[in-house]
């Protein structure tokens, strides 16, 4: 894949973080996601950032955007305009970028996909990423959001969550600021053995790039044959296994602990479970027994 043309020296994640002079209110590095980096940086104050190449691409969400003017620049181009609530930029690994505005406070989820994770994910080698700093899109707002309650509930969904979030952004990124070609149709293929993993594995963590290994997929591809043949996503189908395990185990009349059942199928905690019961049935798991 080809992007902006970058110096010899990219900083990570974690340098740049260091290098901006203001505290993110929170991050996903404990989470155990691999490639994909998120960052929540609330109510900023007035700022001039001048930030060099970085070695993943950065999507920048703006939840609350700033009501005065807007300074950016990127790869030599400088953008002066008014940013909305909801608007996203993007800016291409290795483009060094600037950040400048007044008081005001303004809020912001930045997302980070590391560029080997993003390259594997897609069916193409073939990709020119142009920067973009002020953008409209329903699909890379959706999957921001997404990421952001994840950050908020402490990454309790697991690494198949991440894996599927990455490959959703880096498809979308792909069509919302660069030119590839799909060489495959997914269409035609396969991911029963996908399935057949799942149901049989759902007790431990599985990764997106097993499923797509197994279905001899890219990420993205494995998530749309598998949505279009199942009518739901891998990660979604994991869940409804380990829902669907959880009530039968529950009406065997077992001794074992919410918190012991939990563990065993594959959830972060108990909380995270019955949450995620609840989500699906209605009830608890205590009133789905109460109630047969």
């Amino acid at each position: 894949m080809k992007s902006i043309e970058a110096p010899t020296e990219l900083i990570t994640p974690s340098q740049r973080m260091h290098a901006v002079p203001v505290s993110c209110t929170g991050h996903s590095d404990l989470f155990g996601w691999d490639g994909i980096r998120v960052e929540d940086y609330r109510d900023l104050p007035e700022s001039d950032l001048r930030l060099p190449g970085m070695d993943h691409h950065l999507l920048v969400y703006h939840y609350k955007a700033l009501t005065g003017e807007f300074t950016h620049e990127c790869a030599g181009r400088k953008t002066l305009t008014h940013l909305r609530s909801g608007q996203l930029s993007f800016i291409p690994a290795g483009a060094d970028n600037r950040w400048a505005f007044g008081q005001g406070k303004p809020s912001a989820l930045h997302i980070m996909v590391r560029t080997d994770c993003f390259d594997k994910v897609l069916t193409s080698d073939q990709m020119t990423l142009r920067d973009n700093f002020q953008v409209t899109s329903s699909a890379l707002e959706d999957i921001a959001r997404r990421l952001q309650f994840e950050l908020d509930q402490n990454g309790a969904s697991g690494v198949l969550f991440a894996e599927t979030m990455t490959a959703m952004l880096s498809e979308t990124i792909s069509k919302e600021f660069g030119e590839h070609t799909s060489k495959n149709s997914e269409n035609r293929c396969n991911v029963s053995l996908a399935r057949e993993l799942i149901e049989a594995e759902y007790d431990r963590s599985i990764h997106l790039d097993e499923l797509a290994s197994l279905s001899n997929l890219s990420q993205s591809q494995v998530i749309r044959a598998f949505t279009t043949q199942f009518g739901t996503s891998p990660h979604q189908y994991l869940l409804a296994c380990r829902l669907n395990k959880a009530k039968r185990r529950l009406l065997s009349g077992g001794d074992e602990t919410l918190a012991q059942l939990a563990v065993d199928l594959g959830f972060s905690d108990q909380s995270h479970f019955t949450r995620l019961f609840r989500r699906a049935t209605g009830v608890t798991p205590n009133q789905f027994l109460a109630r047969q």
